[in-house]
């Protein structure tokens, strides 16, 4: 995980946390969230009451909390696998899941706090949806378990729908319509109330958004290191993919589909009915961005898993030679992943410490610029909400503003003495590409 080596580098808050950190600190722990959260979310407006309001300015503290959400999704992970899939593929995929760097937000970033919870609460509604003897108390807790996480993020919805019809009829070997009804009616109804109290900060678009992203995210430079290695890393993914489905699906092939292929197939399905709901709100899924695989990153981890037991099936030492390389490559965009949300942190601080001292006492706008500086989704302030809320907090007065540019010249627009360059402090690097 990201966890102990962003703790050992130092951790720190960043865009949106500014936001919910001035709401906490100026009108208590259960406005952290903003009036609007507050409907479109219930369970984030309870998240981020404990996190930004109870816990407060402490990140080292949310980042232990995060990890523990993590670390139980995990174990959860793993039991629930078992129940379909040999011991050694369940542990592997649970384990792959760890430590794919496709989901780092969930770990790193406290305004996705909410979304990890989400899908500790969704993974355990799995657990008992996916047991044999699935009674009424059992279908009851799972119902609330979904219907919860969808409160925290209404990404899961799908999946907890997809989960409700396929794990009780895969533990039974017949169709089960009872889990289906009482899950399915809890998320109807909180679909109904996420949709009449959209968070207008959400704003949807229509033919905009790219989900080719999703292979890249789950096969490529999601996984790896951008460049050679991604793309040889996604050839040979489709590949597997390919006769994985194959052996699946065509009737001449299905004698040689084993527990290997069914899990790979399994977990393109997870990584649909992950990304079907960022169809009309799609972010890049890199650094923060990377919240668009809270559901998918299962999915992905779980094709991977596949195409490893099927190279091992084929051959064992292809088989842990892959998963050695898989292992080795993934780990360094971790190491690389953990040390940007590092540098993101302490350049949020680097700004506002430097705000500060140049301007002791502000008197206007004070305008950060000349552009965010974010590599890979990640940085300290990409937007006005973010540095106004900041500056506040630093301030100890909400009545103080800031501001952010977009280019020099928009930049130079200001007078000196109301912009602050934070080219000066930042250890961050702008992305390339």
């Amino acid at each position: 995980m990201v966890v102990g080596l962003y703790a050992s580098l130092g951790t720190g808050f960043v865009l949106d946390d500014w936001y919910t950190l001035r709401n906490a600190h100026f009108d208590g722990a259960l406005a952290a969230a903003g009036e609007d959260q507050r409907l479109a979310r219930p369970g984030a407006w309870l998240v981020y009451a404990v996190v930004f309001g109870v816990i407060g300015p402490h990140p080292a503290v949310v980042l232990v909390l995060q990890g523990a959400v993590v670390a139980a999704t995990a174990v959860l992970l793993v039991l629930v696998l078992r129940r379909f899939l040999p011991s050694p593929l369940a542990t592997l995929a649970a384990a792959l899941w760890v430590m794919l760097p496709n989901h780092t937000s969930l770990e790193a970033w406290a305004s996705a706090s909410n979304i990890a919870l989400a899908l500790l609460l969704g993974v355990a509604g799995c657990f008992l949806l996916g047991r044999s003897e699935l009674g009424t108390a059992g279908i009851a807790g799972a119902a609330v378990l979904m219907a919860t996480a969808a409160l925290c993020y209404e990404a899961v919805i799908p999946a907890a729908l997809l989960a409700a019809l396929a794990l009780p009829w895969l533990a039974d070997g017949r169709p089960r319509w009872a889990p289906v009804v009482a899950v399915g009616t809890g998320l109807v109804l909180v679909a109904t109330w996420i949709l009449t109290h959209w968070h207008p900060g959400k704003p949807v678009t229509i033919g905009e958004t790219d989900l080719t992203q999703a292979v890249g995210a789950h096969l490529g430079w999601g996984v790896v290191p951008a460049g050679v290695a991604a793309d040889l890393v996604t050839l040979v993914g489709l590949a597997g993919v390919t006769l994985a489905v194959a052996r699946v699906v065509l009737p001449s092939q299905r004698g040689r589909a084993g527990p290997a292929e069914w899990c790979v197939v399994a977990g393109l399905v997870v990584i649909g009915v992950g990304t079907v709901p960022f169809a009309f709100y799609l972010y890049a899924p890199l650094g923060a961005g990377d919240r668009l695989t809270v559901v998918s990153s299962v999915g992905g981890a779980m094709v991977w898993a596949g195409l490893v037991g099927m190279a091992w099936a084929w051959h064992r030492l292809a088989g842990a030679v892959g998963l050695a390389a898989l292992v080795a490559l993934s780990a360094a965009v971790r190491v690389e992943r953990a040390v940007l949300w590092h540098r993101a942190g302490r350049d949020a601080v680097a700004i506002l410490d430097g705000i500060r001292e140049r301007f002791p006492e502000p008197t206007g706008t004070i305008v950060i610029g000349p552009e965010p500086i974010q590599r890979d989704n990640i940085a300290a302030f990409v937007d006005q909400s973010n540095i106004d809320a900041a500056v506040q907090l630093v301030y100890g007065d909400p009545s103080v503003r800031g501001g952010i540019t977009f280019s020099v010249e928009q930049f130079e627009q200001y007078p000196p003495d109301q912009r602050f360059d934070i080219r000066t402090v930042s250890q961050l690097q702008p992305s390339q590409r």
